[in-house]
């Protein structure tokens, strides 16, 4: 582990050039080896990459795929990531451009199989191009010459700079820069293909809230955004920032009271509290496999009777918050503060891929719980976030029923989040028990959640 306690991943490097045609080798010793590059385990996996191989090496490159070991069998102590140079780069002091036919009899025998093991895949994505066009190499090249396209009409040029924050075959994340700011390319394939018209559809309605669209790439599911101003909320410690955000997301709410039908018709999740009631008995019923499976003593599994009072907690939450009359509205699951953009006069939401329709609450709800886990040491900043978003809702309804409505939300917000899809529907936890002891501490967040709001009610009736 390393001074600052972030541990570290070695990742060895098949870095191509000339449409893969060659392979960068690194003298070791007697051997040529791949190059390795060491990388924080817990940050953007490309965006390190690319960031690294250029301050080590020299090298301006991007990430095509991470090579998966087990379609081989072996088990390695390092990943291999495939890469391609973005020019036809010399080599650098000590490396060599070698045939990619002779590079694999020419590697160490441990590299060799890395090397060969990614190629075989490299050459299977190739095959199937249209369901992993970003591990083709020379997609960047097409990707520059589209933007380059799409933005000429608004006299537009692209400057030649590019960082890669995410890649995969079939997902992106590219920022591109212009001579007048950045722009922004990010792809979302299968299982987030809906966030492509989920994206059009907010910045067609609600284009003050998401950045500018200029160009969209139907057969990669991309589109190419301007640059929002301001900064990552996650980044500023100011109870201001929070709050701004905290009040815009209530007034982009309520601009969306009226269209859930829309919403819904383009495709954002269905997530409204009539909706997910009827999940409740199915998903607490699972809920129980799973807590019989824990084989854990600590910390405890829900028993029978908890997880019955749980579903009757659940339900008098949801009769709490329909009481008030609150518009089911558009919603965020994913409404941490990396997703948004704060800047002195606006803040700007991003990745939508967790779009849906409910209570508009449960997206606050979200966003103070992000709050609670950030630097945030201003006196009383959870009651200042918490009266900026309430503040609009005042011109409509009473500063008390609001009030009743937050304090009856956290345990509905766990269980949609828990609830949102199908993979509690179908998890085997004896096949995967890490995402069956996730359940199982969502459950317990929920029944804790649920207790707490039992007794705030009852206050209140006091």
């Amino acid at each position: 582990m390393p001074a600052n306690g972030e541990a570290k991943q070695t990742y060895k490097l098949l870095i191509t050039r000339r449409n893969a045609e060659e392979i960068l080798l690194v003298a070791s010793g007697k051997h040529l080896v791949l190059p390795r590059i060491e990388i924080l385990r817990e940050r953007r996996v490309a965006e390190q990459l690319t960031t690294e191989l250029a301050r080590i090496w020299g090298l301006n490159a991007y990430c095509l795929f991470i090579a998966d070991p087990e379609a081989s069998g072996r088990i390695e102590e390092a990943q291999c990531a495939v890469m391609e140079c973005a020019a036809n780069e010399k080599p650098p002091e000590g490396t060599y451009w070698m045939a990619a036919r002779t590079a694999e009899e020419s590697c160490d025998p441990e590299d060799a199989g890395s090397l060969r093991q990614a190629l075989s895949q490299l050459a299977s994505y190739r095959d199937r191009e249209k369901s992993a066009p970003f591990a083709k190499p020379g997609w960047l090249r097409d990707l520059f010459a589209w933007a380059a396209e799409e933005i000429a009409p608004l006299g537009l040029r692209l400057a030649g700079k590019f960082e890669q924050l995410n890649a995969s075959p079939t997902f992106s994340l590219v920022r591109l820069e212009t001579q007048e700011g950045a722009l922004w390319f990010k792809a979302s394939g299968a299982p987030n293909a809906h966030e492509l018209p989920v994206t059009l559809l907010l910045a067609r309605l609600f284009p003050a809230y998401l950045p500018r669209i200029f160009g969209v790439r139907r057969d990669w599911t991309g589109w190419l955004a301007g640059e929002a101003a301001g900064a990552p909320l996650d980044e500023l410690t100011a109870c201001s920032a929070w709050e701004r955000a905290a009040e815009d997301l209530a007034r982009l709410q309520m601009e969306s009271i009226g269209r859930s039908a829309e919403l819904l018709e383009g495709q954002c999740k269905n997530l409204r509290l009539g909706e997910m009631e009827r999940q409740i008995n199915p998903f607490l019923s699972r809920l129980g496999e799973f807590m019989r499976a824990q084989e854990k003593t600590s910390p405890a599994p829900l028993s029978g009777r908890e997880l019955a009072s749980l579903a009757e907690g659940l339900r008098d939450s949801m009769a709490v918050l329909r009481s008030f009359g609150l518009p089911d509205t558009l919603g965020h699951l994913d409404c941490n503060p990396g997703n948004l953009l704060v800047s002195a006069d606006r803040s700007t939401f991003l990745d939508w891929a967790e779009a849906c329709v409910t209570h508009p609450f449960v997206t606050f709800e979200y966003l103070r719980r992000h709050m609670e886990r950030c630097a945030v040491g201003e006196p009383a900043a959870e009651a200042r976030l918490t009266a900026a978003y309430l503040g609009p809702w005042e011109s409509c309804f009473s500063p008390e029923e609001l009030r009743r409505a937050a304090a009856a939300v956290p345990p509905v917000a766990v269980f949609l989040h828990a609830a949102q899809n199908d993979t509690w529907k179908t998890l085997d936890p004896a096949a995967r028990p890490a995402l069956a002891a996730y359940f199982r501490s969502l459950g317990r967040r929920m029944y804790r959640e649920a207790v707490l709001a039992a007794e705030g009610s009852e206050r209140c009736l006091s």
